[in-house]
């Protein structure tokens, strides 16, 4: 595990190197990709026993990018995602000894490295599937092969125009970057279901939550859309719509699987708790007890 997060590590490094030297633009993507790694760093226990992994040169230059004012109201409002937030709990020695403890004695228990191994393969395949990529993009609101998310949907609810929009090269790519879209989800579901780890159950979700409808307003409206989507998807016989709504339902909620995690922690991820609307679930949720 030591290896591999040294690895990682400087990979995040020559990411942010490749920020700065962007004639002062963060470009978005890269600093995506850098976050992402350094979430899935500190799922793997990057600073559990400590800040040392920023004191080198490769970590301290990751670490002041990370603490940049842009970079925080990048990740804490514009795009609201939680595992920065904890990254630099730990770096400061903010993070609670409730959660500390119980994710220290977890990365010590048999099985951990197992299933830390499956999210990182899980993560990979996230990351690396190009027709997943292009759909994720076109959530998010970027304009992929001339399409925008809403013309994306107007098709889908208006099959006979399908024939005409499928004229553009590539389009075809969106409709299958969905079902992939779809399969991860279910996939996911399971896994974090199956998890037996608190903490790491917890962390996991945070990684992948925006997603699901966890990074603000804009986004849990697509998430809303995508699971009403859900009978398209299934036309496909090898995707059970009922199943997939109801997986995409679980992985929207924080009250089922990052919940031990969030109460441990929400004083640290008081900006992502405000910024993303999860504050705003968990309290609903708790009234309607």
């Amino acid at each position: 595990m030591t290896l591999l997060i040294s690895g990682v590590v400087g990979w995040s490094a020559s990411i942010a190197n490749d920020i700065v030297e962007g004639e002062d633009v963060v470009w978005r993507e890269q600093l995506d990709l850098l976050l992402g790694a350094l979430s899935a760093l500190h799922i793997g226990g990057l600073q559990a026993e400590g800040a040392e992994i920023w004191r080198d040169p490769e970590g301290q230059f990751v670490w002041e990018l990370l603490c940049h004012p842009a970079v925080i109201a990048y990740y804490e409002r514009h795009y609201p995602f939680a595992p920065p937030l904890l990254l630099r709990a730990a770096g400061d020695g903010r993070l609670p000894d409730t959660y500390r403890s119980q994710w220290q004695a977890e990365l010590e228990q048999e099985g951990f490295d197992a299933a830390y191994r499956q999210f990182l393969h899980l993560n990979a395949r996230f990351i690396s599937n190009d027709v997943i990529g292009y759909f994720i993009e076109l959530l998010d609101g970027f304009y992929v092969f001339d399409t925008h998310i809403d013309e994306f949907r107007r098709v889908l609810e208006q099959p006979a125009r399908l024939g005409g929009w499928l004229t553009r090269p590539d389009r075809w790519q969106l409709l299958e970057g969905m079902a992939s879209f779809y399969e991860f989800a279910l996939d996911l579901d399971q896994y974090l279901a199956a998890l037996e780890f608190p903490m790491l159950r917890g962390h996991v979700w945070l990684h992948f939550a925006y997603w699901f409808g966890n990074g603000g307003a804009r986004m849990e409206e697509v998430a809303l859309w995508l699971q009403n989507a859900v009978a398209h998807a299934a036309e496909d016989e090898s995707i059970d719509g009922a199943e997939l709504g109801e997986a995409l339902a679980r992985l929207r909620a924080p009250q089922r699987y990052p919940l031990v995690l969030i109460e441990q922690t929400a004083e640290v991820l008081g900006p992502w708790l405000e910024s993303s609307g999860v504050g705003e679930q968990l309290s609903a949720g708790s009234r309607s007890l």
